[in-house]
């Protein structure tokens, strides 16, 4: 019986525990049952979890730092695109004019010269930049004085270079480097569309003779861009210099006593010196370049505006300005300039047949060259001189500059000693003076021309003191009239005074003490100014 109960207890425990483990649970039974038993089987897969969540931080750390690195290599990459792109506009929009001088190729014979070359080529831009100091500071002056008003004088002088700037070449080379081959035509087209412009000089030495009698320098000018024609000129030396060949002492042997032993050395040893007068040279040579590099900027930049007879008004100024300084620069710096004066000023007449400017001034050019040649050269350079001031007269109705005119002629007609034109000037001279009134003119070259006929006709009569007085009158009026002070450095040395010149030194401070008491004389006129002319005179004892 007891067999039979412990049967049915058990069977009804086994049944109860079945039954309760069908009974419906909650969810947090559900949830922390699978992470009780589950707990055991899933710690021994703990480290592999976080070796692989390391990692992924890993890569994305990485991810992060190379999306930071392309980032700021985006930035870097537009900042110097930016660079380069405003490198570029600065280049073509500040483009200037270049002036490459190379330097001085030995063509001359003496080896000697080669030392020197590197020296000589930089006082040869040094004495260059101050001459076209001196041709731009003329050119503003003349510009004010008398037109050319659309012309521009750049501020600043391209300063002379032994290389040319290429800068934009070189950065659109290196651009080509990097840039895709599809825009590499592009940005090939920088340097078609953009070129570098300016002139380019090649000076050569050059030499005459097997010792160097002669020596010259050559310029060959180039337009970088091929837009003007080329121009070669040579400067030679005015005069002939003979070599002279020194003697060293030099002993035989030890033996012998010291004997003076005639010995020729090289040529480049001797005296003048070869280096010494090439230097001379670069004075005139320098001179020349400066003008014509001038020259040639001004015709290249007449405006686009002037047409037909406009345009040939305009070049016509330009060469006759250009050749009133080759005749200025004649006396200082060599007679060759006499012919580069007559050749603009031809070409100015050729361009402006109808202005009486040229005429006039080809007239002062053939009466000045005129003077420095014999008998029959210099009566015929005079007789050009009277046909090209009857030129002028003839296009000329400004009666004040037909004056000017005259006086020109008459001094020409004076030169010539022949007594039918001597005596026409001085009958001209006359005339003018009784229908003109000297203290109420205002033009010192007009004045200075006065003056320079009656200290020529002075010279010519033995010293008459009637002429000489006037001719000393009327050059203190021409100086007193000049407030540029442009006729008193020429006044000191001009062969036409040398017969009433005395102590011009003094004559110069009594003018500027006048000039300093009274700063408004040069505008003066009537006799107030007379006044004036007279004490100078008087304190010079002129009359």
């Amino acid at each position: 019986m007891k067999k039979r109960l412990v049967l049915v207890f058990t069977f009804v425990a086994i049944n109860l525990g079945s039954g309760c483990s069908q009974v419906p649970t909650s969810n947090s039974a559900q949830v922390d049952t699978p992470i009780i038993l589950a707990k055991p089987e899933l710690e021994p897969e703990k480290p592999n979890n976080s070796l692989e969540e390391g990692l992924e931080n890993l890569d994305k750390l990485d991810k992060s730092f190379n999306s930071i690195v392309f980032l700021l290599a985006k930035v870097a990459i537009i900042l110097l695109s930016l660079i380069l792109v405003q490198r570029i506009i600065l280049l073509i929009a500040f483009r200037t004019s270049q002036l490459v001088i190379d330097n001085f190729t030995n063509a001359s014979g003496a080896e000697g010269m080669d030392f020197v070359l590197p020296g000589l080529s930089q006082l040869g831009r040094e004495r260059l930049v101050r001459e076209m100091k001196g041709v731009h500071q003329r050119l503003r002056e003349h510009i004010r004085v008398s037109g050319l008003r659309t012309y521009r004088p750049p501020d600043k002088l391209s300063l002379p270079q032994s290389t040319p700037d290429e800068r934009l070449s070189s950065l659109v080379a290196s651009l080509n480097e990097f840039t895709p081959d599809q825009i590499d035509p592009l940005v090939s087209l920088l340097k078609i569309l953009f070129p570098a412009y300016g002139t380019k000089v090649t000076s050569i030495l050059q030499s005459q003779g097997e010792d160097y009698r002669r020596l010259g320098i050559t310029f060959e000018i180039t337009d970088i861009e091929g837009r003007m024609a080329s121009r070669l000129y040579t400067i030679w030396e005015e005069t002939e210099t003979q070599t002279v060949i020194k003697t060293v002492p030099k002993k035989e042997s030890k033996a012998v006593t010291d004997e003076e032993i005639e010995v020729q050395l090289p040529v480049i040893e001797s005296y003048p010196e070869l280096k010494d007068r090439y230097r001379g040279l670069l004075k005139p040579a320098t001179r020349w370049l400066a003008l014509e590099l001038s020259r040639r900027e001004m015709l290249a930049n007449v405006p686009w505006y002037y047409l037909g007879n406009w345009c040939k008004r305009y070049q016509a100024q330009i060469h006759n300005f250009f050749g009133v300084i080759n005749y200025a620069s004649a006396p200082t710096h060599g007679s060759f300039f006499y012919q580069l004066a007559i050749d603009d000023l031809e070409a100015a007449i050729e361009l402006d047949p109808n202005w009486y400017q040229p005429y006039e001034n080809l007239g002062d050019t053939y009466s000045t060259q005129g003077r420095e040649f014999q008998e029959t050269a210099k009566i015929n350079r005079q007789r050009q001189g009277i046909l090209q001031y009857e030129k002028a007269l003839a296009r000329c109705e400004d009666e004040t500059v037909r004056r000017r005119i005259k006086v020109g002629k008459a001094m020409a007609q004076l030169l010539t000693k022949d007594q039918i034109l001597v005596k026409e000037a001085q009958t001209e001279i006359q005339l003018l003076e009784k229908q003109w009134n000297a203290k109420s003119e205002l033009s010192p070259r007009f004045l200075y021309n006065l003056a320079s006929w009656y200290a020529i006709f002075t010279a010519q009569n033995n010293g008459d003191e009637q002429t000489k007085q006037k001719a000393r009158h009327y050059l203190v009026y021409a100086l007193l009239r000049d407030s540029d002070r442009n006729l008193w450095d020429w006044a000191s040395k001009d062969p036409d005074f040398q017969a009433v010149r005395e102590r011009f030194t003094d004559f110069q401070f009594v003018l500027m003490k006048k000039l300093n008491e009274a700063p408004e004389l040069p505008e003066i006129t009537g006799d107030k100014f007379g006044k004036h002319a007279e004490d100078i005179l008087n304190q010079m004892s002129w009359i």
